[in-house]
This record gives C-alpha cells, sequence and structure tokens, in this order.
C-alpha cells in the first residue's frame, strides 16, 4: 500500500501575501498594516503587557491580541495611533523607478 506524501504541494512565489487571491487593492493595504505592525511591535515588545495597557488605552485582549500577530483585528489608523502613542513617527513613503512600479516602505522612526 502507498504512503501518501505529508509534503504541502504549494510552491510560494516570493512574497506568501502576493500568493493570496485577494484583490490588489486589498493586499496593498495588509502588506501596509503587516509592515506598521511589524515596526511598532519592535518597540512594543519593549513594555510589559500591563504597561502597554496604560500606554494604548486598551484592554488586555486587545494588547494580547496586537502582541500575537492579530492585526486583521486593528485598523490601519488604530496601528497609527499605537505608533504615535509609542512616540514613534510613522511614515508611508512610496518611490518610483523608470517603468512606473512603486515599491511601497512603512517605517515608524523613534
Amino acid at each position: 500500500m502507498r504512503r501518501k506524501s505529508k509534503a504541502i504541494g504549494h510552491v510560494t512565489h516570493g512574497s506568501v501575501l502576493d500568493d493570496l487571491k485577494v484583490p490588489p487593492e486589498m493586499l496593498a493595504a495588509f502588506k501596509v498594516k503587516a509592515e506598521l505592525h511589524s515596526v511598532i511591535l519592535e518597540i512594543a515588545s519593549r513594555f510589559s503587557q500591563t504597561e502597554l495597557q496604560t500606554l494604548l488605552h486598551e484592554s488586555q485582549p486587545r494588547i494580547s491580541d496586537f502582541m500575537r500577530g492579530k492585526i486583521a483585528k486593528f485598523s490601519l489608523e488604530t496601528l497609527l495611533y499605537y505608533a504615535d502613542r509609542l512616540k514613534m513617527r510613522p511614515q508611508i513613503r512610496t518611490t518610483g523607478s523608470n517603468n512606473k512600479t512603486h515599491l511601497l516602505e512603512v517605517f515608524a522612526a523613534e
């Protein structure tokens, strides 16, 4: 009897986000949120969840969701608010090239 392989049959072609069957306008917003979450998390991880509750004016479950990466539960505006409360200066920058494609860069300086 033949055993079934447990190997996953899907191969990604770059970013996993690019492989999702999501309309490009939604995918772009998700990428921005993911990048912004990542840079905020670097700063937020310096604090305890109790300290973050006070700093961000949020409940413990919301802080827990944020720290565990459940970014679908957070709007871009909320992430920008968190960055501001953590004394960061979030910026979204686009740069174009000769072929008119744009690279989106999200960062938040301390």
